[in-house]
C-alpha cells in the first residue's frame, strides 16, 4: 500500500517537472526569444537550482518539519508555479510578440521587464517546490523499511529500484504524452497538464498519510557536526593518544534526547582517517582528574566517526558531477540538435524533438524490472551482497558507460553537420537515438547506485539531507554545463568569428567538438572515481542498539565487542576491491 502511494507521487511529480524541464528550451527560444546559448543556460540554471534546493528541503525535513509536512507544503508551492507558467503561456500580453527565431533577418524582441520577471518567478516557484520535495520522497519512502529490521532492510534495494521505475514512468509520460500535447495544443495546455499531474501526485501523498511511518525532526542537524569541528580546532595543539581506547566514548542513547550526538542508536568503531578530528575526543585532565567539558569542547568517538563518514562521501559525490553535465546536454543541445534533423515518421506525423528523450525510458521500463528479477538474484548468489553488486560498483559501471554516450553524440553530430552543409540533406532524427539509449543505461546504474549509497551511509536524523546530496550532484552538473558553454565560447572565439556554441544555427556551430570535449572529461572522471572509490570504505560497524540509556560500563563492554567483531571484516569492506 505504502509503495503504491510513493510510486504515484514519484511518477506524477516526475511527469509534471519533466514536462516543463525537457521541453523548456523550445519554449524559451521560440516564445520568450532568448538566444540559443542563453536558452540552454536558462534550462541548465533552472534544473541546477531544482537540485541545489534539495539540500534546503533535506535540512528542513530533518531539522524542523519532518518529511511528510515538507512534501505537503512544497508540493503546493510547486503546483502554484505550474499554474503561473500555464497562465503566462496562455495570455499573449505576458509574452513578447510572435516572431521566428530561425528567420535570417532576426530582430525578434526578447522578453524583458514584467514578462521576464513573471516567467522567472513562476519557473523558480516550481524549482523551490520540486527541489524541497525530491529528497523527501526517497528518504521517507525508505524510512518505511527500518535499517534495524534485517528482513525489511533487505527490501531497500528493491524499493530504490521501484522508485527509479516510477521515475522512468513519469519521464516517459512527460516525453511522449506531455510533449505531444505541448507541440500540438500549445505550451499553455502542456503546462496545465503538468499542474494537473502535480495535483494528482499530492492526492497520492495525502491518501496514505494515516499509515506512514513518520520520522520526527530532531532539531538542527548541523549543530553536532559543528561541535566536532569546533572541539577539534580548540584542541588542535593536543596530541592524539596512540591508543584509541583513551578517547572519549560515552554516548547518549535516548532517542528523545539527541542533544550532543548526531545519531543516538549507533555505535561506530574508530578509524584512522582524518586523525585531526580525533582531537575532539581528547579528555582534558587537571591534577589527574578529568575536567567536565561541554559538548562544544568534548565529543564522542561515534560522533566524530559520523562526521568522518560525511567528509568521506564528498569525493564520491564530486565524481558524479561530470555525469550530470552530460545529462544537461541531452536536455538542451541534443533537443536543439533534433530540430535540425528530419523529424517525419510518416508524411503526416512528426516526432517532437524533445520526445527523443523518451527512448531510454522506454527501454528502462523493461530493463529495470529485468535487472531486479534476473540480474540481482544471480549476482547475489555470486557476491553474497543483498543488492547483487555494491552501490559503488553500480555507480562505477554507470560512469564508464556515460562516456560512450558523448562519443556517439559527437560522431552523429559530425555526420549531421556534414550532411547539411555538403549534401544539403537532413538526417533522420533517429540517428541521435543511440546517445540517449546509452546514457539511459548508464543512468540506471549511476542514479540508483548513488541514492542507495547515500541512504545507506546516512545516520539517523540526516536521511533526507544525505539523500539530497544525490540531487545536489545534478545541480552542480547543470551549473558546470552553464560554465562550460560560456568558457568554451570564450576560449574558442576569435576576431573573425564566434566560439563553438555562439551561433543560433547548429550548422555554423561546432557542437561535435564540444561533445568530444565532454567525452574526454567523462573518461578522466571515471578514472578519478576509481581512485576515490578504492580510497573510500564504508564503515561496517554501524550496529543497532536499544533505544534506551545504558550505563557507562555496559557501553564500554559494547564498544569493545563492536571493535573486535567488526575489525575482522574491515579490510573486506572496500566496496570496489
Amino acid at each position: 500500500m505504502v509503495n503504491g502511494e510513493w510510486s504515484g507521487l514519484q511518477a506524477f511529480e516526475m511527469m509534471a517537472i519533466a514536462g516543463v524541464g525537457n521541453n523548456l528550451i523550445t519554449y524559451v527560444f521560440n516564445e520568450m526569444h532568448f538566444p540559443l546559448s542563453k536558452s540552454a543556460n536558462t534550462v541548465t540554471n533552472f534544473v541546477g537550482t531544482v537540485f541545489l534546493l534539495s539540500l534546503f528541503g533535506g535540512f528542513l525535513s530533518d531539522s524542523y518539519l519532518g518529511s511528510f509536512w515538507t512534501m505537503l507544503i512544497f508540493g503546493f508551492v510547486e503546483l502554484s508555479g505550474f499554474i503561473l507558467l500555464s497562465i503566462q503561456a496562455h495570455v499573449a500580453e505576458l509574452r513578447p510578440p510572435k516572431c521566428s527565431m530561425g528567420s535570417p533577418t532576426g530582430g525578434c524582441e526578447e522578453a524583458k521587464g514584467y514578462k521576464a520577471w513573471m516567467f522567472y518567478g513562476a519557473l523558480y516557484l516550481v524549482a523551490l517546490g520540486s527541489g524541497c520535495l525530491k529528497p523527501n520522497i526517497i528518504s521517507h519512502g525508505a524510512d518505511q523499511f527500518p535499517k534495524h529490521d534485517l528482513k525489511q532492510s533487505k527490501k531497500l534495494s528493491t524499493f530504490f529500484n521501484s522508485a527509479y521505475f516510477a521515475f522512468c514512468t513519469g519521464e516517459l509520460l512527460a516525453l511522449t504524452l506531455l510533449v505531444w500535447v505541448q507541440t500540438h495544443s500549445g505550451m499553455d495546455v502542456g503546462f496545465g497538464v503538468s499542474a494537473a499531474a502535480m495535483a494528482v501526485g499530492l492526492i497520492c501523498l495525502i491518501s496514505g498519510s494515516l499509515i506512514y511511518r513518520n520520522r520526527p525532526p530532531r532539531g538542527s542537524i548541523f549543530t553536532p557536526i559543528a561541535q566536532v569541528f569546533v572541539a577539534a580546532i580548540s584542541k588542535r595543539k593536543q596530541i592524539c593518544p596512540s591508543n584509541s581506547e583513551m578517547l572519549h566514548r560515552s554516548e547518549i542513547l535516548d532517542p528523545q534526547n539527541p542533544s550532543g550526538t548526531i545519531s543516538n542508536n549507533v555505535t561506530l568503531i574508530h578509524t584512522e582517517k582524518f586523525r585531526f578530528l580525533d582531537k575532539a575526543c581528547i579528555k582534558i585532565e587537571n591534577d589527574g582528574n578529568e575536567m567536565r567539558e561541554s559538548s562544544w569542547r568534548l565529543c564522542s568517538v561515534s560522533q566524530v566517526e559520523q562526521v568522518k563518514i560525511l567528509v568521506s562521501v564528498v569525493p564520491i559525490f564530486a565524481c558524479t558531477i561530470i555525469f550530470n553535465t552530460i545529462l544537461a546536454q541531452l536536455q538542451t543541445f541534443s533537443v536543439q540538435q533534433g530540430t535540425s534533423m528530419n523529424t517525419n515518421l510518416t508524411p503526416n506525423f512528426r516526432i517532437p524533438p524533445a520526445s527523443l528523450q523518451s527512448i531510454p525510458y522506454m527501454m528502462l521500463i523493461f530493463v529495470v524490472p529485468l535487472y531486479e528479477t534476473a540480474f540481482v538474484p544471480l549476482a547475489r548468489r555470486i557476491t553474497g551482497n543483498d543488492s547483487g553488486i555494491t552501490p559503488l560498483q553500480r555507480v562505477g559501471i554507470g560512469l564508464f558507460i556515460a562516456t560512450f554516450s558523448m562519443v556517439s553524440a559527437a560522431i552523429i553530430e559530425h555526420k549531421r553537420r556534414n550532411s547539411a552543409l555538403k549534401l544539403n540533406e537532413r538526417l533522420s532524427i533517429f540517428w541521435i537515438a543511440p546517445q540517449f539509449l546509452i546514457f539511459g543505461l548508464s543512468e540506471m546504474f549511476t542514479v540508483v547506485g548513488l541514492i542507495e549509497f547515500f541512504y545507506k551511509q546516512s545516520i539517523q536524523g540526516m536521511q533526507s539531507f544525505l539523500t539530497a546530496m544525490t540531487y545536489c550532484s545534478y545541480s552542480f552538473g547543470f551549473y558546470l554545463s552553464t560554465l562550460l558553454v560560456s568558457l568554451v565560447n570564450k576560449v574558442t572565439s576569435s576576431s573573425w568569428g564566434g566560439g563553438w556554441l555562439s551561433e543560433n544555427d547548429l550548422n555554423k556551430d561546432r557542437l561535435d567538438l564540444f561533445y568530444w570535449l565532454l567525452a574526454a572529461l567523462s573518461l578522466i572522471n571515471f578514472f578519478n572515481y576509481l581512485f576515490w572509490s578504492r580510497w573510500y570504505s564504508c564503515n561496517p560497524s554501524v550496529l543497532p542498539t536499544p533505544p534506551r540509556l545504558q550505563p557507562p560500563h555496559e557501553l564500554d563492554k559494547q564498544n569493545s565487542t563492536t571493535t573486535t567483531t567488526t575489525a575482522l571484516n574491515y579490510n573486506s569492506s572496500n566496496v570496489m576491491h
